[in-house]
């Protein structure tokens, strides 16, 4: 008996041994905005390759407020970055210390010339905002997350941050996350790397987004696996539909009995907070919640709100609207928003219910309800 307690025990150390945890910060007294949505949506409408239309200016005094970032490293001897680690890109980049504009200023910056690993590249890079572009040109080095030490990866210093949207951002960079066919320049991204110099055992992430309190323990990403004491139940997997972003074929969403979709395609984005829905669910949605058009509803009427429901892969994944229903500053908006597109984005407000595995080996996305 004893025997077999302390051979489940080394196989259990070892199984725990396999998943390298990061933890995931969230804002302390997290507040999101309409200006925040506003930003946020002009940067989704850029990341998808949307239509971004003329720019007003409240959104140009706007900045993007996301919840949930953590800690990297980039050279030797190690300069520390906060960076949005996000499924729905495939680019880490960080300000350089070239970068003379005001959002590059007040974050951390890249000195090249202080690490004995760099090794120069130079090649141009530019990604599209919504107010403008932000470019620079690529670098590689040591880049670390939480003691996974990737070697020779290359980034992107930039050195012009376009607009006002990432002033007052409480991460310096962003750190994608998604397949390598959206990367720009067909730069590898560092999840690739990390699985071909092996420094994790399955080519597998996972995130588990905290929802509840004020404390700035956010949650954890996981590489390597998924931790079954962060879920109930099992997984539900899908396969991926098309190799970009983590997309796949949502059988249906719901809401009091009408249909919202069926077959409708969707993706799971870690780099955005809100639900992004196709045209008709967004207008049934709004007529059903009585969403007004500044995109408020009556706070009173909230317990009372029906629940959205997502069926993906045969299993029902339920929205209350304590979940979709944004309360700030004794207002309540709607997390489902429109930008033109004719797939659904599952956002934090999808994912912080739903622990959610991408799984890089197998084309597939799996969810399953948070513990």
């Amino acid at each position: 008996m004893l025997k077999s307690i302390t051979v489940l025990a080394v196989v259990l150390a070892v199984a725990s041994a396999e998943l390298h945890r990061v933890p995931v910060l969230k804002q302390e007294n997290f507040v999101k905005t309409r200006g925040n949505i506003k930003a946020e949506l002009s940067h989704l409408r850029a990341k998808y390759g949307l239509p971004v239309g003329r720019a007003v200016e409240e959104e140009l005094s706007n900045s993007l407020n996301m919840a949930y970032y953590g800690a990297i490293t980039i050279g030797t001897p190690p300069q520390n970055f906060k960076v949005l680690f996000d499924s729905g890109s495939s680019n880490l980049w960080v300000p350089s210390k070239n970068c003379p504009s005001y959002a590059c200023e007040v974050h951390n910056q890249y000195d090249s010339s202080a690490s004995s690993t760099y090794e120069a590249n130079g090649e141009s890079f530019s990604i599209q905002y919504g107010t403008g572009s932000l470019s620079g040109f690529l670098s590689t080095d040591t880049v670390d997350v939480n003691g996974l030490s990737i070697k020779k990866q290359t980034f992107a210093e930039a050195t012009n941050e376009p607009g006002t949207n990432f002033n007052n951002a409480n991460f310096d960079g962003i750190l994608g996350m998604g397949y390598q066919s959206i990367s720009q320049d067909n730069v590898v991204p560092p999840f690739y790397n990390m699985v071909s110099q092996d420094l994790i055992d399955q080519s597998v992430f996972s995130f588990y987004l905290a929802r509840d309190g004020t404390s700035s323990q956010g949650g954890e990403l996981i590489f390597g696996g998924s931790d079954s004491s962060l879920y109930s139940g099992d997984f539900t997997y899908v396969p991926i539909s098309q190799e970009g972003y983590w997309q796949f074929t949502m059988a249906g969403a719901s809401v009091e009995g009408y249909s919202l979709c069926d077959n409708c395609q969707a993706i799971a984005d870690t780099g955005t907070s809100l639900l992004v829905a196709p045209a008709n669910a967004y207008e049934l949605l709004n007529e059903i919640l009585n969403v007004n058009d500044e995109g408020l509803v009556d706070c009173s009427t909230v317990s009372s709100l029906p629940v959205i429901t997502f069926n993906i892969g045969g299993t029902n994944f339920d929205l209350s609207p304590s979940a979709y229903i944004i309360q700030t500053d004794g207002e309540c908006m709607s997390s489902v928003q429109y930008m033109g597109t004719d797939f659904w984005i599952l956002g934090d407000v999808f994912i912080g219910q739903y622990y959610t595995e991408f799984d890089l080996g197998n084309n597939r996305i799996g969810f399953a309800p948070v513990a």
